[in-house]
């Protein structure tokens, strides 16, 4: 009686390229996610997002400081997220983080004279923002569409 290993071993050697496969596509999904996100480092990075969101822009910002972003939300943290999830941000993701916060003054707004562009920063990537402002029949949208 004779025992044939050739099917076994022709099994074995596509289980482990199939693993093989498996932990490069791995490897490369979470290669591309670690640098996934809206580049916000540098004032032209800003200035460029701005653009695309059909906002005109001074070239310095007004303003620039650190902002903590609470671990847990408020009911106005909510509401902020929410704002910032209609253009594709999610703040969860920042909870508990500290963010640059730049504000810009938008020169294309019709209709108001002082209007704000805020872009909030961490590790280099936009993570959030709005388009607003502080009259007192101000507004607060979100910094654009997705």
């Amino acid at each position: 009686m004779t025992i044939s290993f050739h099917g076994v071993k022709r099994k074995l050697f596509l289980a482990v390229a199939a693993a093989v496969l498996v932990a490069a596509i791995f490897f490369l999904i979470s290669a591309a996610g670690a640098d996934r996100g809206i580049p916000g480092a540098q004032n032209s990075d800003r200035i460029n997002f701005l653009t695309k969101c059909g906002w005109q822009v001074e070239q310095e910002p007004l303003s620039v400081r650190d902002v903590a972003i609470p671990a847990t939300f408020s009911k106005v943290y909510q509401n902020y997220n929410k704002l910032n999830e209609q253009a594709g941000f999610d703040l969860k993701k920042v909870a508990g983080k500290t963010c640059k916060q730049y504000v810009y003054r938008v020169k294309n707004y019709t209709g108001k004279e002082e209007v704000h562009a805020t872009l909030l920063i961490y590790k280099g990537k936009i993570v959030g923002g709005d388009i607003s402002t502080a009259a007192l029949d101000g507004f607060m949208k979100p910094i654009c569409r997705r």
